[in-house]
């Protein structure tokens, strides 16, 4: 038979219930905070994400105009498309020869560069086409 009355075994049991609630909310308080910052991160790779495709998506969008235009050598920033990205765009000579070694007329390699900054870090993505105008 147990000795201890029972006003001292209840008390004993109730400093149980409070550790063990204590102990189950530190682990929810570690999971939770595991998960904030799992969102966290997998929000601020989805925002570098869509900018890395603004940029790309700006990038063709300049490109496709080139193709269209009558083109000639320079190298100049291009007017701001409101995104936050800045394009500059480099259109110089090619040199390209045939195979004789004979030198070819009318190529041009245009440069489009997509700068942005995003977190503090700056990004800079860049496409480049060889294009031929008679």
């Amino acid at each position: 038979m147990n000795a201890l009355p029972f006003s001292i075994r209840r008390r004993s049991g109730r400093g149980a219930v409070l550790f063990e609630l204590i102990i189950a909310l530190t682990v929810f308080t570690l999971i939770a905070f595991s998960l904030m910052m799992a969102l966290s991160t997998a929000f601020s790779v989805a925002k570098l994400r869509n900018q890395v495709d603004a940029a790309t998506q700006g990038l063709e969008n300049q490109l496709a105009l080139l193709h269209s235009a009558q083109l000639f050598p320079e190298d100049k920033d291009l007017d701001d498309d409101g995104s936050g990205i800045l394009y500059h765009r480099t259109i110089a000579p090619e040199s390209v020869f045939d195979q004789k070694k004979q030198p070819l007329a009318g190529y041009l390699r245009v440069t489009i560069s997509a700068k942005w900054s995003s977190g503090g870090q700056d990004y800079l993505r860049q496409v480049s086409e060889l294009i031929y105008q008679p």
